[in-house]
């Protein structure tokens, strides 16, 4: 190492120019060589990108193809439509009242039919209060016309008697008067005759004053033994129609009072319907002839079944509330009797005709756009119509608007219909075969 330094010692001091010691030339080498390499790489990949991109294939553009939608369509046809209104609503009591104690007493007898949901007939007894009181006051009654009847036939014949004396006494007075002018007798004795004439005559008076009051008497008598005959007949309640019972408060052993409330009965054989119609619905209808006696249909379901009747519209209510707006009607069912499963209170469908519309178009509603419009396909694109909705049935419009006979009304809807689209409808044949169709939604 010494001999080193002492060299190197050497080499400065004998100038620059010198050269450097061995030990350093396989350095400088090798960085020589690494950087002759990266170049040469560096060249190669600029060689061989140049290569690439000169190389690489050319895509030449493909024409965007025109969207086919598929579509089902309907051809226009003119005809007489009339639709059915279908409105909701409930069963109710065309006749019903509350049934009352006509009469006081015990209830010594009721029907087996006299409870809640009872079915019963016209004139069938439901209710029987103890007869005896009333029985007796007949009784009584009829004994005090006996007497009345028996105190005016005494009452007449003294009057009879009264007015024979008193046409005596008249005879007297008058021939004690000629007397007295001819000066057989004296005044005293004729002043006492026509005495006695006033005093049998106010006599009389007395006695048919008597009898006319006898014979009011027994007129009463006889008005009160029609009351307690018509009390007796009330100890029997029996029904006002044919119907069904409820709010049964009464049973046998009960004490009622004259005009307690012991039942309801709801007539069987008057059956309503009632339903309500829109503003616009009653218009149309008042424009067809009126809405009283047209024939309606009830539907009735119960469960799985439907109990359909037949009804005719019997009259509208007096008035139109202002919240609602329309009209509430009355269908009379055309079926009566006990054996009716339906009751007041349930729920049912209504359907009735609705206005005639001539020379109309029916389609399914979802062929018309914003309720005012429909797109028809004509040489494979769509065109738009105005049309005017008339009514409405079930999933389908009556409609009336700038449409020919035979046009197609399409009925598919899908984001993209406008005026111009592509369409077709596979059913008809007339697809472009070149096109790949894309399926509307």
């Amino acid at each position: 190492m010494s001999d080193l330094v002492e060299k190197s010692g050497e080499v400065q001091e004998r100038g620059g120019d010198a050269q450097p010691p061995v030990a350093y030339v396989p350095g400088r080498r090798r960085r020589l060589v690494n950087a002759v390499g990266f170049v040469v790489i560096l060249a190669i990949g600029i060689v061989l990108a140049g290569v690439l991109i000169a190389t690489k294939p050319k895509l030449a553009p493909v024409a965007r193809q025109e969207t086919v939608y598929t579509v089902r369509t309907q051809p226009v046809a003119f005809t007489d439509n009339r639709p059915e209104l279908r409105v909701y609503g409930e069963i109710a009591a065309g006749h019903e009242t509350d049934l009352r104690a006509l009469v006081q007493g015990d209830i010594v007898g009721v029907s087996r039919n006299f409870r809640n949901g009872g079915a019963v007939s016209q004139g069938e007894a439901l209710v029987v209060i103890d007869r005896f009181e009333y029985e007796a006051a007949i009784k009584e009654t009829r004994a005090r016309i006996a007497e009345t009847k028996a105190q005016i036939k005494a009452e007449s014949l003294s009057l009879k008697q009264d007015r024979e004396m008193q046409a005596l006494r008249d005879d007297d007075a008058r021939r004690f008067e000629r007397l007295f002018k001819k000066g057989s007798v004296s005044e005293k004795a004729r002043d006492e005759a026509i005495l006695q004439l006033t005093q049998q005559t106010q006599t009389v008076a007395r006695r048919e004053a008597a009898l006319l009051s006898q014979q009011a008497r027994l007129a009463q008598l006889e008005v009160e033994l029609e009351r307690a005959e018509r009390d007796l007949e009330r100890t029997v309640l029996r029904a006002p129609f044919n119907g069904f019972l409820s709010a049964v408060s009464a049973q046998k052993g009960s004490l009622v009072n004259s005009n307690d409330k012991i039942a309801h009965i709801v007539s069987s054989g008057a059956f309503e319907a009632r339903g309500h119609l829109s503003d616009a619905q009653y218009g149309r209808l008042l424009q067809d002839g009126g809405l009283e006696g047209r024939p309606a249909r009830v539907h009735w379901k119960v469960g799985a079944r439907s109990i359909d009747y037949d009804a005719v519209i019997a009259r509208l209510t007096a008035s139109i509330a202002a919240e609602t707006g329309g009209v509430t009607f009355y269908a009379l069912l055309d079926a009566d009797g006990n054996d009716l499963p339906i009751r007041p209170g349930a729920f049912v469908e209504i359907t009735l005709p609705d206005q005639h519309f001539p020379d109309s178009i029916r389609v399914p509603a979802v062929a018309v756009h914003d309720d005012s419009r429909v797109f028809v396909l004509a040489d494979g694109r769509l065109s738009e119509r105005s049309v005017e909705i008339l009514g409405r049935e079930g999933d389908d419009v009556i409609i009336r608007g700038r449409l020919e006979a035979g046009e197609r009304v399409v009925l598919t809807r899908f984001a993209e219909m406008a005026p111009g689209v592509r369409a077709q409808d596979p059913s008809l044949g007339d697809g472009p075969e070149d096109q790949k169709p894309a399926t509307g939604g």
